[in-house]
C-alpha cells in the first residue's frame, strides 16, 4: 500500500489516484464486472452503471498516467495500454445490446 507508482510531484489531486482507497474502488469495480461477465445479468441498467465505472476508471487511469509522465518528462508504455483498454471499454460499450442498457427484456 505504500509503494507509489505515480510521480511525487504530480498535483495533490492527481496524487489521490494512487492511495489505498481508489485502489480498493478499482477492486471492487473489478471484481463487479467480473461477477456480471460470468452471469450475463443486466436489472435495473445495472450494465450501463458498470459500464460508465469502468469507463471512468480507465479514463481516469490513462488520465493519470500520462500527466506523471508530461510531468516527469518520461515517456512510458503504460498511458498507451492504458488507453488502449479505454477505447475498448467504449467501443464495448458501443455494440452493447441496447435491450441490456435499458435493463433487460427486448425493447425494440
Amino acid at each position: 500500500m505504500h509503494y507509489q507508482q505515480l510521480d511525487s510531484h504530480l498535483p495533490p489531486a492527481l496524487g489521490l489516484l494512487d492511495d489505498a482507497p481508489f485502489g480498493v474502488l478499482y477492486i471492487i469495480i473489478g471484481v463487479t464486472l467480473l461477477i456480471n461477465s460470468l452471469w450475463d445479468f443486466y436489472w435495473h441498467r445495472i450494465r450501463l452503471v458498470l459500464i460508465a465505472l469502468s469507463g471512468g476508471m480507465w479514463t481516469v487511469l490513462t488520465a493519470s498516467y500520462a500527466l506523471s509522465d508530461i510531468v516527469t518528462h518520461n515517456l512510458t508504455i503504460v498511458p498507451f495500454i492504458f488507453g488502449i483498454i479505454t477505447i475498448n471499454v467504449f467501443l464495448s460499450a458501443w455494440l452493447e445490446p441496447r435491450y441490456k442498457l435499458k435493463g433487460g427484456g427486448r425493447h425494440r
